[in-house]
């Protein structure tokens, strides 16, 4: 019986009994340094393998990209000189095209107000021997008509 009264005393929760907790105390120990072990032993090297590799990677991708920011400045600069370069032989091809056009309406108006300059001296010319013709016409007919006017006005 007495046997009996002792089941009958530790019926209840085992993790509660004093007499077990040196026991479960132990393995609890156990418990925490194995897996301490573990994690310091297996996990952690791998982690650090881990974040170690992800921030090699960063690194390179940041190095990359600013090497490549560095190009696209370069490229970036280089495009503005050639714009600059084919804005300025632009300006200069219009220059050199107004002034050529220029030049030949300067030219073609030289033409034209010599060949006005012509035409109107040959026109003066024209004029001044219509006004001699003209000229001689009426002298040769005044000469003709006089001795005819004078016989209407002095009646005989």
């Amino acid at each position: 019986m007495a046997s009996g009264v002792e089941k009958e005393a530790t019926v209840g929760m085992p993790q509660l009994d004093f007499s077990n907790f040196d026991n479960q105390a132990f393995w609890l120990a156990v418990f925490l340094v194995a897996v301490f072990i573990v994690v310091r032993i297996l996990v952690m090297p791998r982690m650090e393998a881990t974040l170690t590799n992800r921030r090699k990677i960063i690194e390179e991708d940041i190095q990359e990209a600013e090497e490549f920011r560095d190009k696209a400045l370069e490229i970036e600069k280089n495009l503005n000189l050639e714009l600059d370069s084919a804005r300025e032989k632009a300006n200069e091809i219009l220059r050199s095209t107004k002034d050529q056009i220029k030049d030949n309406t300067m030219e073609a108006l030289s033409d034209i107000n010599e060949k006005i300059d012509e035409m109107v001296q040959e026109s003066n010319n024209n004029i001044d021997d219509i006004k001699k013709k003209a000229s001689k016409d009426i002298k040769d007919l005044s000469k003709k008509l006089a001795p005819e006017i004078v016989k209407v006005i002095l009646p005989a």
